[in-house]
């Protein structure tokens, strides 16, 4: 059987009429007429229109869960250079039927004309007593298909409402971001701003508040699962992940969750630096994104239903990968096992550790091989433990690259070939990253190396709210100086160093005392968590002589605007002559020359210098 094509486990229809029902007793029916299919397992009934894959209404103990309104259902979509495209002309199938549950198929065929050369072949997976729809997607590429690009890849889905407000009123994302939302009469009222995405409500409890659909991203492998619950109605809709191991560019990719009246599934995530990736005329991929579960709850108030969506996700993550879903992209049964020890050394630091550190595998790629911008496969991460001991099970076969970052350190490890066999553990024991430096003393640090702003002023309270980077130029001098002998980043540095204002360079002059002149060249690191179109000057105990300027790698994003807190990481060393220091007191100053937009910026991560000796 071709790879791409799920086995039948059980098979009952060997051809599919007009007309077909399938009914079993206290388990998933089945009804197909034409287009229209409907599974309901007496918990939830879904209906699909298989001709476009979408579906059209979602019922819960009877209450509908998807808006009614025109084409804002639950649907996919695509979009690359080559346009914005949703599937169509499916091919209807049953993959597979028991009494246990139902898995159908919507498969559209590339056709010459067609927007994108991919086969997309979505599942709806209805299982006996699950208060859910499972879904996921096969995207595949034949050997004789013309070249296509990968850009942005999703399902999205509406939640219903009337005309005064939404059935589910409170978002649910994370620990910062989970409260009430406006009413849907809000919404239809609410003020268009100078950016299209953002509005200004004018009425209601968040009247004079500004809304943005991306003041609710986040990274996503840190979310088990995201939603809205109803305060009046005691109802919960999630999307539910088992496994991050299909979402591109790796563990901290963020972009949209949830927003108003919305949840978002971006497969692959396109914005703050997304990547996508293109598949030749003579070259043969496939991928299976998923599945990911549809979940519904009826608990005791928001805060419950809050709660059970998180165990529905630690649930669906021990169960991972599912046996019920026999697929040869899927691989449940072939996957191995990595086991091993990441021991962090820093001799400069050395109370920093590998407890917390994500430890990752990604295949390698001749092109690119930083895991930040590799879509094509998929990539496998865990967190080590206290003592840094690792465990990455649900491996699909293959030889891959290891990468593992820690906080508190800059840059990574990484350990080629690395070899997984179906049904196996590959021990690696002992991993040692000897942390490296430009030289042999710190003389001072500002930030936590954590690829995030979030240390930084507003970092980790109110970065996502809309037009904050308007508050700038009220609440911060320019120049802006900082004493590192303070040791206050939190409330004297930004999480974003833009314009000033709209055509003035904001100036960042970092004081620090030196004993003596250093013997050599000292070391400006610059951990960087994001950048957008930024140009960074560099002055040293002057500013009429730059010692060096350059555009930031792996820039782009736009984090800023999309109120987010850091896209691609970017690590980058500056030296420093030790004639352009002196004994006493000194300045580094950081320019960001790029001010024709309040959107130009860098988020830093982690600035420190060091010396020689």
């Amino acid at each position: 059987m071709k790879s791409g094509k799920c086995k039948f486990l059980i098979l009952f229809f060997l051809c599919i009429g007009l007309l077909e029902s399938s009914v079993f007793a206290d388990t998933v029916t089945l009804t197909a007429d034409g287009n229209s299919v409907v599974l309901d397992n007496g918990i939830v009934r879904a209906a699909i229109n298989t001709a476009i894959a979408q579906v059209t209404s979602l019922k819960y103990k009877n209450f509908e869960m998807v808006s009614q309104t025109g084409w804002r259902t639950i649907y996919f979509s695509m979009t690359t250079e080559a346009g914005y495209d949703k599937p169509h002309h499916c091919v209807y199938s049953i993959a597979n039927q028991s009494s246990e549950l139902v898995d159908i198929s919507c498969k559209k065929i590339y056709k010459s004309g067609d927007l994108h050369a991919w086969d997309v072949d979505i599942h709806y997976v209805l299982q006996k007593d699950m208060p859910g729809l499972y879904v996921y997607a096969i995207v595949s590429h034949a050997v004789d298909y013309p070249d296509v690009s990968m850009g942005e890849w999703r399902m999205v889905w509406f939640l219903p409402h009337d005309e005064t407000d939404f059935l589910l009123d409170t978002i649910c994302v994370d620990d910062l971001r989970t409260w009430k939302m406006a009413s849907y009469l809000d919404e239809t009222s609410a003020e268009a701003t100078g950016i299209k995405e953002i509005k200004k409500y004018t009425t209601g409890d968040r009247k004079g508040k500004y809304d943005c659909k991306y003041m609710y991203s986040a990274d996503l492998w840190k979310l088990g699962t995201y939603g809205f619950t109803g305060s009046k109605n005691n109802l919960g809709a999630w999307v539910v992940f088992g496994s991050h191991e299909y979402f591109n560019d790796g563990p901290v990719k963020n972009d949209l969750t949830a927003a108003a009246g919305t949840i978002h599934i971006y497969l692959n995530a396109n914005h703050y630096g997304g990547s996508g990736f293109t598949i030749k005329n003579g070259q043969s991929w496939s991928k299976i994104y998923g599945p990911w579960l549809l979940y519904f709850n009826n608990k005791n108030g928001s805060d419950e239903c809050w709660a059970d969506a998180k165990i529905c996700a630690l649930t669906e993550k021990k169960q991972w990968p599912y046996k019920w879903l026999a697929c040869g992209e899927y691989q449940a049964e072939e996957r191995g096992t990595v086991t091993g020890k990441f021991i962090v050394k820093d001799k400069l630091k050395p109370e920093t550790s590998s407890d917390g550190a994500w430890v990752g595998l990604a295949l390698p790629e001749k092109t690119n091989g930083n895991w930040q911008f590799q879509g094509k496969d998929y990539q496998y991460w865990t967190k080590a433990d206290t003592d840094g001991s690792f465990i990455i099970e649900d491996v699909r076969p293959g030889t891959y690259t290891l990468y593992a970052f820690t906080k508190g350190a800059v840059g990574e490890y990484s350990k080629d070939k690395i070899t997984v066999q179906a049904k196996k553990t590959t021990k690696l024991g002992g991993l040692t990253w000897l942390v490296p430096h430009k030289g042999k003393t710190i003389a001072w640090e500002i930030g936590t190396p954590d690829r995030s702003a979030a240390e930084f002023k507003h970092g980790d309270t109110d970065y996502y709210e809309p037009y904050l980077f308007g508050k700038f130029a009220t609440e911060f001098t320019n120049p802006l100086e900082y004493d590192v002998w303070k040791n206050d980043w939190q409330k004297t540095l930004n999480y974003a160093h833009s314009p000033y204002i709209t055509g003035q360079m904001w100036k960042w002059r970092i004081n620090f005392v030196l004993d003596k002149v250093p013997s050599g060249d000292a070391t400006l690191t610059l951990a960087l968590a994001g950048s957008q179109k930024a140009n960074l000057q560099i002055y040293v105990n002057g500013e009429t002589e730059m010692l060096t300027s350059f555009y930031p790698d792996n820039s782009g994003g736009n984090a800023l605007i999309r109120e987010g807190i850091h896209a691609k990481y970017a690590l980058h060393y500056v030296a420093i002559p030790a004639e352009k220091l002196k004994k006493g007191l000194n300045t580094i100053t950081l320019g960001q020359a790029s001010t024709d937009s309040m959107g130009n910026h860098i988020m830093y991560d982690y600035i420190s210098l060091e010396l020689p000796k």
